[in-house]
């Protein structure tokens, strides 16, 4: 079984149902905003880290050094449009293992949005990806961690069901959250203390996660790894009128790679 899936150029892909998530793992990543999927790419990971090194290790390669209060004043350091300078990294854009989970996710009328690559030496606190793209703009995040991480040193942490923007959950806590230095002062605990889960992960595990989901990283180590592509759908709002509020829950018919 094959679906077409539209590529990045706006054409049409061929993805192998073999590519597509499972309906478990469409309902987990729609119910808490977020997915796991353990060792997707840990036969490529040499590759992908030799990538990495390439541009992070290229003297001439343009960088943005940051130190914003959302990371502590800290240094955090990025490569914009990351993959697309990257021949060994590149390919990852048309990936049928890439494609078939947009495709399950955001629908057949996906588009590239961008890819960015990144040394931590920080923290960063509670905050959702609206600054890349509006709320009401479905967007995706399917990120690469290239170092062993862990709730003590700067594992991803997700609070579930904070993806569902116009709800009062969501809403008090980006209005919470948009002056890290309250945190205690509203809830009498540190921002490192806010109720979440932390997706412990390993060099070739992909995490994907929903652009409102509001995401956060404690206790984090020296030059953390990342880079991370970027979907989006074609026209605002057109992925939010699709959702079923009451769609049935899929049965269990196969393995789940969900953690």
């Amino acid at each position: 079984m094959t679906r077409m899936v539209t590529n990045p150029a706006g054409e049409s892909a061929v993805v192998d149902s073999q590519h597509l998530l499972s309906p478990q793992q469409v309902h987990f990543f729609e119910t808490f905003g977020f997915l796991k999927i353990p060792g997707l790419f840990r036969s490529d990971i040499d590759e992908i880290i030799g990538g990495f090194e390439d541009l992070f290790g290229d003297q001439n390669q343009p960088v943005w050094e940051t130190q914003e209060a959302l990371h502590g004043d800290a240094r955090r350091v990025i490569i914009p449009g990351f993959i697309e300078q990257s021949p060994r990294l590149a390919p990852l854009q048309h990936d049928p293992r890439v494609l078939g989970i947009v495709q399950s996710i955001v629908g057949p009328d996906s588009t590239w949005a961008s890819s960015d690559g990144n040394l931590f030496y920080c923290e960063s606190y509670w905050h959702s990806d609206d600054y890349a793209a509006p709320l009401h703009h479905y967007h995706v995040k399917l990120s690469f961690y290239l170092d062993d991480l862990t709730g003590h040193n700067g594992a991803i942490r997700i609070i579930p069901g904070s993806h569902f923007h116009n709800q009062t959950f969501a809403k008090t806590l980006r209005k919470d959250f948009k002056d890290s230095a309250k945190v205690s002062e509203l809830y009498g605990i540190s921002g490192g203390e806010i109720p979440s889960i932390t997706i412990e992960s390993t060099p070739g595990d992909l995490i994907i996660w929903n652009f409102r989901t509001i995401h956060g990283s404690y206790n984090g180590g020296e030059r953390r790894r990342l880079f991370s592509m970027n979907f989006g759908e074609e026209t605002a709002g057109s992925h939010d009128e699709r959702q079923r509020p009451n769609k049935p829950i899929p049965a269990a018919d196969g393995p789940n790679n969900v953690t």
